[in-house]
Protein backbone atom coordinates (compact mmCIF):
# COMPACT_ATOMS: atom_id res chain seq x y z
CA UNK A 1 0.00 0.00 0.00
CA UNK A 2 1.35 3.54 -0.95
CA UNK A 3 1.82 6.18 1.62
CA UNK A 4 -0.29 8.50 -0.24
CA UNK A 5 -3.16 5.73 -0.18
CA UNK A 6 -2.45 4.87 3.59
CA UNK A 7 -2.92 9.01 4.27
CA UNK A 8 -6.26 9.22 2.56
CA UNK A 9 -7.65 5.99 4.31
CA UNK A 10 -6.68 7.21 8.01
CA UNK A 11 -7.47 10.92 7.17
CA UNK A 12 -11.25 9.11 5.46
CA UNK A 13 -11.44 6.78 8.75
CA UNK A 14 -10.90 9.88 11.55
CA UNK A 15 -13.47 12.03 9.88
CA UNK A 16 -16.23 9.50 10.09
CA UNK A 17 -15.50 8.36 13.67
CA UNK A 18 -15.98 12.36 14.33
CA UNK A 19 -18.55 12.31 12.61
CA UNK A 20 -20.38 9.60 14.09
CA UNK A 21 -19.06 10.38 17.96
CA UNK A 22 -20.49 14.05 17.31
CA UNK A 23 -24.19 12.31 15.83
CA UNK A 24 -24.43 10.42 18.89
CA UNK A 25 -23.68 13.35 20.95
CA UNK A 26 -25.89 15.55 19.64
CA UNK A 27 -28.48 17.34 22.34
CA UNK A 28 -31.63 15.21 23.14
CA UNK A 29 -34.52 17.97 23.20
CA UNK A 30 -36.67 15.29 25.72
CA UNK A 31 -33.14 13.76 27.70
CA UNK A 32 -34.18 13.52 31.17
CA UNK A 33 -31.66 14.69 34.37
CA UNK A 34 -30.65 12.62 37.03
CA UNK A 35 -28.74 14.26 39.79
CA UNK A 36 -27.40 12.66 42.36
CA UNK A 37 -24.00 12.05 44.87
CA UNK A 38 -21.30 9.79 45.42
CA UNK A 39 -19.52 9.24 48.42
CA UNK A 40 -17.59 6.67 50.76
CA UNK A 41 -19.44 4.52 53.34
CA UNK A 42 -18.49 6.94 55.98
CA UNK A 43 -20.41 9.77 53.98
CA UNK A 44 -17.20 11.27 52.80
CA UNK A 45 -17.73 12.80 49.29
CA UNK A 46 -16.29 11.00 46.17
CA UNK A 47 -14.97 13.69 43.16
CA UNK A 48 -13.85 12.58 39.64
CA UNK A 49 -15.96 9.54 39.66
CA UNK A 50 -17.06 8.26 36.17
CA UNK A 51 -21.07 7.71 35.84
CA UNK A 52 -22.55 6.49 32.45
CA UNK A 53 -24.14 3.81 30.80
CA UNK A 54 -21.25 1.48 29.26
CA UNK A 55 -20.73 1.58 25.56
CA UNK A 56 -22.25 4.53 24.49
CA UNK A 57 -21.41 8.43 24.65
CA UNK A 58 -24.13 9.05 27.66
CA UNK A 59 -21.78 9.99 31.07
CA UNK A 60 -20.25 12.18 33.15
CA UNK A 61 -17.98 12.47 36.15
CA UNK A 62 -18.56 14.31 39.95
CA UNK A 63 -17.59 17.30 40.57
CA UNK A 64 -15.29 17.83 44.11
CA UNK A 65 -18.35 17.95 45.88
CA UNK A 66 -19.19 14.07 44.75
CA UNK A 67 -22.30 15.65 43.10
CA UNK A 68 -23.43 14.63 39.29
CA UNK A 69 -25.87 15.18 36.41
CA UNK A 70 -26.16 12.54 33.84
CA UNK A 71 -28.57 13.26 31.25
CA UNK A 72 -30.63 10.03 30.42
CA UNK A 73 -31.62 10.00 26.43
CA UNK A 74 -35.63 9.04 25.49
CA UNK A 75 -33.57 5.97 23.77
CA UNK A 76 -32.54 4.94 27.10
CA UNK A 77 -34.39 1.81 28.44
CA UNK A 78 -35.26 1.19 32.06
CA UNK A 79 -33.17 -1.08 32.25
CA UNK A 80 -29.82 -0.16 31.05
CA UNK A 81 -27.35 -0.08 33.37
CA UNK A 82 -25.16 2.73 34.85
CA UNK A 83 -22.04 2.35 35.95
CA UNK A 84 -19.83 4.11 38.43
CA UNK A 85 -16.02 3.73 38.93
CA UNK A 86 -13.12 5.37 40.00
CA UNK A 87 -9.57 3.57 40.89
CA UNK A 88 -9.14 2.19 44.70
CA UNK A 89 -12.97 1.56 45.00
CA UNK A 90 -15.52 -1.46 44.18
CA UNK A 91 -17.36 -0.63 40.34
CA UNK A 92 -20.83 -0.26 41.42
CA UNK A 93 -24.20 -0.90 38.38
CA UNK A 94 -27.71 -0.10 38.88
CA UNK A 95 -30.00 -0.10 36.34
CA UNK A 96 -31.71 3.37 35.60
CA UNK A 97 -34.88 2.53 36.88
CA UNK A 98 -32.86 1.28 40.32
CA UNK A 99 -31.33 4.75 40.50
CA UNK A 100 -33.86 7.00 39.29
CA UNK A 101 -36.00 5.80 42.51
CA UNK A 102 -32.83 5.64 44.84
CA UNK A 103 -31.84 9.48 44.07
CA UNK A 104 -35.81 9.82 44.31
CA UNK A 105 -35.62 8.62 47.93
CA UNK A 106 -32.49 11.39 48.46
CA UNK A 107 -30.19 8.34 48.96
CA UNK A 108 -26.76 8.85 48.01
CA UNK A 109 -24.72 5.92 45.80
CA UNK A 110 -22.12 4.74 48.34
CA UNK A 111 -18.79 2.98 46.88
CA UNK A 112 -16.51 1.21 48.93
CA UNK A 113 -12.44 0.90 48.72
CA UNK A 114 -10.90 -2.12 47.34
CA UNK A 115 -7.59 -2.72 48.46
CA UNK A 116 -4.20 -2.00 46.21
CA UNK A 117 -1.02 -3.27 45.94
CA UNK A 118 2.33 -2.04 45.18
CA UNK A 119 5.18 -3.16 43.26
CA UNK A 120 8.53 -2.90 45.39
CA UNK A 121 10.90 -1.84 42.82
CA UNK A 122 14.51 -2.18 42.40
CA UNK A 123 16.44 -0.34 40.00
CA UNK A 124 18.91 -1.66 38.08
CA UNK A 125 21.26 1.70 37.03
CA UNK A 126 20.73 2.25 33.82
CA UNK A 127 20.36 5.31 31.64
CA UNK A 128 16.03 6.21 30.98
CA UNK A 129 14.73 5.92 27.70
CA UNK A 130 12.09 8.00 26.70
CA UNK A 131 9.94 7.35 23.46
CA UNK A 132 6.71 8.67 21.65
CA UNK A 133 5.86 11.79 19.75
CA UNK A 134 7.60 15.05 20.07
CA UNK A 135 5.95 17.02 17.42
CA UNK A 136 3.51 19.78 18.29
CA UNK A 137 3.05 21.21 14.75
CA UNK A 138 -0.10 19.71 13.12
CA UNK A 139 -2.92 20.14 11.17
CA UNK A 140 -4.99 18.56 13.38
CA UNK A 141 -6.60 18.09 17.01
CA UNK A 142 -8.89 15.79 19.02
CA UNK A 143 -11.05 17.63 21.20
CA UNK A 144 -12.59 15.90 23.89
CA UNK A 145 -15.97 18.70 23.83
CA UNK A 146 -18.08 17.20 21.80
CA UNK A 147 -21.46 17.05 23.61
CA UNK A 148 -24.05 20.03 23.39
CA UNK A 149 -25.03 18.80 27.05
CA UNK A 150 -23.68 20.28 30.04
CA UNK A 151 -20.95 18.56 31.39
CA UNK A 152 -21.62 15.35 29.57
CA UNK A 153 -18.67 14.83 27.41
CA UNK A 154 -16.36 14.85 30.92
CA UNK A 155 -14.84 11.26 31.11
CA UNK A 156 -13.88 11.57 27.76
CA UNK A 157 -10.35 10.15 27.33
CA UNK A 158 -7.35 10.35 24.88
CA UNK A 159 -4.30 7.96 25.03
CA UNK A 160 -1.47 6.45 22.55
CA UNK A 161 0.09 2.76 22.75
CA UNK A 162 3.87 2.79 23.53
CA UNK A 163 5.65 -0.28 22.13
CA UNK A 164 7.86 -1.42 25.05
CA UNK A 165 10.48 -4.28 25.63
CA UNK A 166 8.89 -7.20 26.77
CA UNK A 167 10.86 -7.72 30.11
CA UNK A 168 10.09 -5.68 33.47
CA UNK A 169 10.38 -1.92 33.10
CA UNK A 170 9.99 1.16 35.23
CA UNK A 171 7.78 3.60 33.67
CA UNK A 172 9.10 7.05 34.67
CA UNK A 173 7.54 10.43 33.26
CA UNK A 174 4.61 10.92 30.96
CA UNK A 175 4.83 13.80 28.78
CA UNK A 176 1.73 14.96 26.94
CA UNK A 177 0.97 18.59 25.27
CA UNK A 178 -2.46 20.30 26.08
CA UNK A 179 -4.25 23.18 24.69
CA UNK A 180 -7.27 24.63 26.45
CA UNK A 181 -9.11 27.73 27.34
CA UNK A 182 -11.26 27.17 30.62
CA UNK A 183 -10.31 29.33 33.73
CA UNK A 184 -9.16 25.82 35.05
CA UNK A 185 -9.03 22.49 33.58
CA UNK A 186 -8.42 18.88 36.10
CA UNK A 187 -7.21 15.85 33.89
CA UNK A 188 -6.32 12.26 35.21
CA UNK A 189 -3.39 10.94 34.22
CA UNK A 190 -3.90 6.77 33.33
CA UNK A 191 -1.49 3.92 32.52
CA UNK A 192 -3.04 0.84 31.22
CA UNK A 193 -1.53 -2.83 29.96
CA UNK A 194 -2.40 -2.67 26.73
CA UNK A 195 -4.08 -6.18 25.80
CA UNK A 196 -6.45 -5.89 28.44
CA UNK A 197 -6.71 -2.29 29.22
CA UNK A 198 -6.23 -3.59 33.28
CA UNK A 199 -5.43 -0.50 34.83
CA UNK A 200 -1.64 0.06 35.98
CA UNK A 201 -1.61 2.64 38.69
CA UNK A 202 -2.72 2.09 41.99
CA UNK A 203 -3.93 5.26 42.98
CA UNK A 204 -5.59 8.11 41.16
CA UNK A 205 -3.33 11.20 39.58
CA UNK A 206 -4.89 14.22 38.70
CA UNK A 207 -3.04 17.63 36.94
CA UNK A 208 -4.45 21.14 37.38
CA UNK A 209 -4.02 23.79 34.50
CA UNK A 210 -4.97 27.19 35.59
CA UNK A 211 -5.51 29.50 32.51
CA UNK A 212 -5.35 29.37 28.84
CA UNK A 213 -3.33 26.69 28.73
CA UNK A 214 -0.96 25.83 25.18
CA UNK A 215 2.31 24.08 26.70
CA UNK A 216 3.23 20.04 27.96
CA UNK A 217 1.99 18.75 31.25
CA UNK A 218 4.64 16.73 32.71
CA UNK A 219 3.87 14.01 35.01
CA UNK A 220 6.61 12.13 37.35
CA UNK A 221 5.77 8.54 37.80
CA UNK A 222 8.36 7.08 39.80
CA UNK A 223 6.62 7.56 42.55
CA UNK A 224 4.00 5.56 41.81
CA UNK A 225 6.44 2.20 40.93
CA UNK A 226 4.68 1.55 37.83
CA UNK A 227 6.57 -1.89 36.37
CA UNK A 228 4.89 -3.46 33.04
CA UNK A 229 6.07 -5.97 31.12
CA UNK A 230 5.62 -5.13 27.01
CA UNK A 231 3.07 -2.72 25.87
CA UNK A 232 1.44 -0.26 27.95
CA UNK A 233 -1.81 2.56 27.58
CA UNK A 234 -0.86 5.88 28.82
CA UNK A 235 -3.86 8.47 28.70
CA UNK A 236 -5.26 11.74 29.99
CA UNK A 237 -8.96 12.04 30.75
CA UNK A 238 -11.07 15.18 31.21
CA UNK A 239 -12.34 15.37 34.68
CA UNK A 240 -13.05 18.56 35.82
CA UNK A 241 -13.46 22.75 34.59
CA UNK A 242 -14.36 26.00 35.56
CA UNK A 243 -14.99 28.90 33.46
CA UNK A 244 -16.87 29.23 30.45
CA UNK A 245 -14.37 27.01 27.93
CA UNK A 246 -14.33 26.30 23.82
CA UNK A 247 -11.83 23.71 23.57
CA UNK A 248 -9.52 21.28 25.56
CA UNK A 249 -7.42 19.70 22.84
CA UNK A 250 -4.49 17.50 21.78
CA UNK A 251 -2.83 18.12 18.43
CA UNK A 252 -2.82 14.89 15.92
CA UNK A 253 -0.11 13.87 13.99
CA UNK A 254 -0.83 11.87 10.63
CA UNK A 255 0.96 9.94 9.63
CA UNK A 256 2.99 8.38 12.30
CA UNK A 257 3.69 4.73 13.13
CA UNK A 258 1.46 4.59 16.57
CA UNK A 259 -1.87 3.85 17.77
CA UNK A 260 -3.86 6.41 18.98
CA UNK A 261 -6.88 5.47 21.16
CA UNK A 262 -10.07 8.19 22.00
CA UNK A 263 -12.95 7.09 24.56
CA UNK A 264 -16.49 9.59 23.77
CA UNK A 265 -17.86 9.35 27.67
CA UNK A 266 -16.70 8.17 30.47
CA UNK A 267 -17.83 4.27 30.15
CA UNK A 268 -17.91 3.71 26.83
CA UNK A 269 -16.14 1.93 24.80
CA UNK A 270 -12.35 2.58 22.91
CA UNK A 271 -12.04 3.96 19.75
CA UNK A 272 -8.66 2.60 18.03
CA UNK A 273 -6.73 4.79 15.26
CA UNK A 274 -3.92 3.25 13.51
CA UNK A 275 -1.33 5.61 12.21
CA UNK A 276 -2.23 8.46 14.05
CA UNK A 277 -0.63 9.51 17.64
CA UNK A 278 -0.74 12.95 19.79
CA UNK A 279 2.18 14.38 21.46
CA UNK A 280 2.85 12.16 24.14
CA UNK A 281 5.97 11.02 24.98
CA UNK A 282 7.10 7.97 27.75
CA UNK A 283 10.47 7.50 29.85
CA UNK A 284 11.05 4.06 31.36
CA UNK A 285 14.27 2.21 32.86
CA UNK A 286 14.60 -1.41 33.64
CA UNK A 287 13.47 -3.00 36.62
CA UNK A 288 13.33 -5.66 38.75
CA UNK A 289 9.81 -6.29 40.63
CA UNK A 290 8.61 -7.80 43.69
CA UNK A 291 4.84 -7.65 44.51
CA UNK A 292 3.67 -6.91 48.27
CA UNK A 293 0.52 -6.16 49.71
CA UNK A 294 0.87 -1.70 50.53
CA UNK A 295 -2.40 -0.03 50.88
CA UNK A 296 -1.60 3.44 48.39
CA UNK A 297 -3.45 6.80 49.03
CA UNK A 298 -6.90 6.91 46.78
CA UNK A 299 -5.09 10.23 45.02
CA UNK A 300 -2.30 12.18 44.05
CA UNK A 301 -2.82 15.76 42.87
CA UNK A 302 -0.17 17.68 40.84
CA UNK A 303 -0.40 20.78 39.74
CA UNK A 304 1.05 21.84 36.51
Amino acid sequence: MSLLKLVFLVLTAYSLTIFLAVAQTAPASNAVQLSGRVQTSDGQPLAYVSVGIPGTPVGTVSNEAGNFALMIKPSTAPTDSVRFSLLGYKTVALTVEALRQQLQRGNALILTEAMQQLAEVRIIPSKSKVIGTRRIEANMKTNMLLSGLPSQNLGSEVGRRFNLPNKNHLLTEYRVYVQSNFASTTLRVNIYEAGTMRPLLTRNVYVTLTGKHNDWVTVDLSPYNIVTKGDVVASLQWVGSEGKGTYLALPIQMPAFATHLYKYGSQNNWKTFRGMSTAMTLGFSPADAETEANPQPESLTSIR
